[in-house]
């Protein structure tokens, strides 16, 4: 049997327990083998990030340390250029061409896919996995539809996620506020050692 990986990809600026729950959620929901979480170099869809890279992929080990069938890949982080989903993918099936590969998003994001670059190739190399988000209703077939999506080729997951924002994380940290329910406490500990969103930043 093919192994089932999914991908959940972000800039992760930084990362927080919603990430970790919409991947866990994944999990579940697409009976996957393991998800990545994958930090992105340059995202073509936003600006630039705040923190280095090396700092966002040191966080999302930490914030996904201990927890079963979550992994953390620096393949766009060592890639040149664009962070195209489309060429992560791609190069996944190369490395796993066994594998079956599942595109974790929220359905904000998935709604979104046909502005991406390449997206009909991005939706040959993977299934989607659509993860509610906070305030949205589950799309419908219909939906789906309309979106450009196939629905045989799209997982529903209706679990709850946290309604958290990387925004939301920054702004408390520039005001010396507390994290907790935001992010794991390894995290928080690495984010105030580095001094990291709060002009305290230590190189």
């Amino acid at each position: 049997m093919s192994e089932r990986i999914g991908l959940v990809g972000g800039t992760f600026d930084p990362i927080h327990l919603g990430h970790i729950a919409v991947a866990q959620a994944a999990l579940d929901c697409g009976r996957l083998d393991r998800v990545l979480l994958v930090p992105s170099a340059r995202p073509p869809h936003r600006r630039p990030a705040e923190a280095s890279a090396e700092d966002r992929y040191q966080m999302a080990r930490l914030a996904a340390a201990g927890l079963t069938r979550l992994e953390v890949s620096d393949l766009e982080l060592r890639r040149a250029g664009p962070s195209y989903t489309v060429d992560t993918l791609a190069e996944l099936l190369a490395r796993h061409p066994a594998a079956e590969l599942f595109l974790v998003l929220g359905w904000d994001a998935a709604r979104e896919i046909r502005s991406w670059h390449q997206p009909e190739r991005v939706l040959e190399l993977a299934r989607l996995i659509v993860v509610n988000r906070p305030g949205l209703p589950s799309p419908s077939a219909d939906d789906l539809r309309a979106a450009g999506l196939d629905p045989a080729r799209v997982i529903l997951c209706p679990a709850s996620t946290p309604d958290i924002k990387a925004t939301q994380v920054r702004r408390v940290l520039a005001e010396h506020g507390r994290l907790d329910g935001l992010v794991r406490p390894e995290v928080a500990r690495y984010l105030a050692e580095r001094g990291l969103y709060s002009g305290r930043h230590r190189e």
